[in-house]
């Protein structure tokens, strides 16, 4: 397993792990008619806005990513700025589409932000994603070491992140890492975590 940050070249196949993880953390290809909708919402602004925290994972190629931003509400800001803007045109509302996908462009068109109690104590925010050659090898924990010790040098004092409510392994890893439960939702849990 190689870990190493992640450049422009990598976007194609970094969305297609989106799109592999994309059915809460199993493959969500027969989901979705447009394979690069999940990368362009969910990979996309880190690559670009937040490259210092982006990272490819090579398992016999590209099999995984680990993306991180310092400071959640300053991503926010330039992803209204910059990138929701390209996408909303890109994406135009009165285009017929499957449902899934429609939901997805409909996020793009009206993306929520985090609630500020959750961003006022954990700033940083991060996703992790790993195809199935790259599961079960222990390396999620090793690599979510790695960007929350970044995101601490950094100066972060707090990381959050959302996981899909059904996917429990995933859960079970977090937690292992010393996050705990903070909001859940039919679709979501939101885990936290202090940095040192």
């Amino acid at each position: 397993m190689e870990i190493r940050r992640a450049v422009p070249a990598d976007e194609d196949a970094l969305y297609n792990v989106a799109l592999l993880t994309g059915d809460g953390g199993a493959d969500g290809t027969g989901l979705f008619d447009d394979p690069r909708l999940l990368g362009e919402i969910f990979v996309g602004p880190y690559l670009h806005l937040e490259p210092d925290f982006a990272y490819s994972i090579d398992v016999e190629g590209i099999a995984g990513y680990l993306l991180g931003c310092l400071d959640t509400r300053t991503l926010e800001s330039r992803c209204a700025e910059t990138w929701w803007p390209v996408l909303r045109a890109r994406y135009p509302l009165d285009v017929p589409r499957r449902e899934s996908d429609q939901e997805l462009v409909q996020y793009i068109h009206a993306p929520e932000d985090r609630p500020d109690a959750l961003v006022d104590s954990y700033p940083s925010h991060l996703h992790i994603d790993l195809v199935p050659r790259a599961q079960g090898r222990g390396y999620g924990p090793q690599l979510l070491q790695h960007l929350l010790d970044r995101l601490a040098q950094a100066g972060s004092h707090g990381v959050h992140l959302g996981v899909a409510a059904e996917n429990h392994r995933a859960q079970k890893v977090y937690r292992s890492l010393g996050f705990t439960d903070w909001q859940r939702s039919d679709s979501e849990l939101i885990m936290v975590r202090t940095l040192p």
